[in-house]
């Protein structure tokens, strides 16, 4: 049975100020970059009302699952500031389908995991995925996409990924898609969830800041 995520109460979001997010990324580049752009995104809109938009810390480490989880433990016990949301962020990639599974299971956090890999998340802002794939041939339908639309060449270092992919209700629509996929793969385990990504929960919740 998977693990659900701690959302925030819905309710009581407008009227309460905003809780502190800290995202700690598997990867040290697309992950990341894609929620720093987040994060200006969220500043410029509110740069005059600060109070209202939440204070996000975003960490790209390179270090595995079991270490990632521990790390965040660390800042969490470490910073003056209270996260009422942690998320960690992580693909399958090369892990076995237990320890990917295992890893999820015993996060005590969010977890905000891709399977295969984050640019599942990438490729649906342009559409539904159906048929699971490599980290491979992600890689190259994202290529492919952003080819089509002219956004030029894919780069895991792209700093203006999350404006590229974000605009004319593209978040919207990744967010849809995932959840639909989500939901016809929930009675399966994460590992054999491909291409799936929970990655949707942590965009959707941040989303609500953007009205």
């Amino acid at each position: 049975m998977r693990k659900e995520t701690k959302s925030r109460n819905k309710i009581d979001s407008k009227k309460l100020a905003p809780p502190n997010y800290l995202i700690i990324c598997e990867g040290k580049q697309t992950e990341p970059n894609y929620f720093e752009g987040l994060k200006r995104r969220l500043n410029q809109r509110y740069e005059d009302r600060i109070n209202i938009v939440p204070y996000i810390k975003v960490k790209g480490t390179g270090m595995n699952t079991e270490s990632l989880v521990k790390y965040a433990q660390k800042i969490v016990n470490q910073s003056y500031k209270m996260y009422g949301q942690v998320w960690v962020v992580f693909d399958k990639d090369e892990y076995s389908d237990e320890q990917f599974n295992n890893a999820i299971k015993l996060n005590e956090y969010n977890s905000a995991w891709s399977n295969p890999n984050f640019e599942v998340w990438i490729l649906s802002h342009f559409k539904k995925l159906n048929k699971s794939m490599t980290k491979d041939e992600t890689l190259k339908q994202v290529t492919k996409e952003f080819s089509k639309v002219g956004l030029g060449e894919y780069k895991k270092n792209d700093k203006e990924l999350f404006t590229k992919i974000s605009g004319e209700g593209k978040m919207e629509r990744a967010i849809k898609n995932c959840e639909e996929v989500y939901e016809l793969m929930k009675d399966q385990t994460p590992a054999s969830s491909n291409p799936t990504t929970t990655v949707f929960m942590l965009v959707n919740d941040l989303k609500e800041y953007m009205k």
